[in-house]
């Protein structure tokens, strides 16, 4: 219930006063409907607390649990004589930030707010109420993302493009430093950034876009570095001798990384 505002939690004090709830997991159930509600007619309720009662009552789904527990108190108010929807739209809310469709998006690690990504901008928005809490950033001068993470803290956001990555912190709301690399992952036990080189047999590093998984003949090294999620300053760097890679990929919290090899058809981990 983190970022409620305190009308938020006056209406649902209100609606919970003198109920009987019957379980721990009703109570659940119960402010969790309370929730919908408060979203669902946040605007009306906002600009004038009686419409919780005129009109944001008489339209609330006839099964959930607020219609159930307070339509027959409040019978002298609008009847909904047909159309009147039994449950929640599945939908939670729409979000209309982006003036141009959205390219990408990716949910923090507790799920409690998600960032939005198109050509040109990107917002970081709360996952229940949909509204931007940072942002809009500006992305025209860096080009196309390929992937996105949060941090394991949720205070920063790192975009993968072409040939390097940036690290935004959400809260200043401004780009916080860049690494010229290819292939990233967030260590989610301790917040360190993992990126990968491609090396050939000759030293040099292969430039290769993140989401292309295609086959490289002459790759026979990985170098892969440990950086300050803080400050982008390099921590060390660890080279790995390997043949015939096809692909590799890193797990979601960055503990591991898998590697396909191409004469030998098989994963090491």
């Amino acid at each position: 219930m983190e970022g409620m505002s305190q009308d938020h939690f006056s209406v649902i004090y209100l609606m919970l006063a003198n109920q009987p709830l019957n379980s721990d997991n009703e109570l659940t159930l119960f402010i969790y409907d309370a929730l919908r509600f408060v979203s669902a007619f946040f605007i009306p309720i906002s600009q004038c607390a009686p419409h919780v009662y005129i009109s944001a009552l008489p339209f609330t789904p006839e099964q959930s649990h607020i219609a159930t527990k307070f339509s027959s108190r409040f019978s002298n108010t609008l009847a909904i004589t047909q159309g009147k929807p039994s449950q929640w739209s599945m939908v939670v809310f729409i979000a209309k930030h982006h003036k141009e469709y959205v390219r990408d998006m990716v949910f923090s690690v507790d799920e409690r707010t998600f960032a939005s990504i198109s050509r040109r901008t990107m917002y970081v928005c709360d996952s229940e109420t949909g509204h931007c809490i940072s942002g809009p950033f500006e992305l025209l001068n860096h080009g196309e993302v390929y992937n996105a993470c949060f941090s394991p803290d949720g205070k920063h956001i790192l975009l993968v493009f072409s040939s390097y990555a940036v690290v935004w912190d959400i809260r200043m709301g401004e780009e916080q430093f860049r690494i010229e690399d290819y292939d990233f992952a967030f260590i989610h036990h301790d917040g360190r950034i993992a990126s990968i080189h491609w090396i050939d047999e000759d030293g040099n590093f292969i430039q290769r876009i993140a989401s292309d998984n295609s086959e490289h003949e002459d790759s026979t090294h990985l170098q892969v570095q440990f950086w300050d999620a803080s400050n982008g300053t390099l921590l060390s760097d660890r080279l790995l001798e390997m043949n015939d890679i096809a692909v590799t990929n890193s797990s979601l919290d960055g503990h591991f990384l898998a590697i396909g090899r191409k004469s030998e058809d098989v994963i090491e981990l």
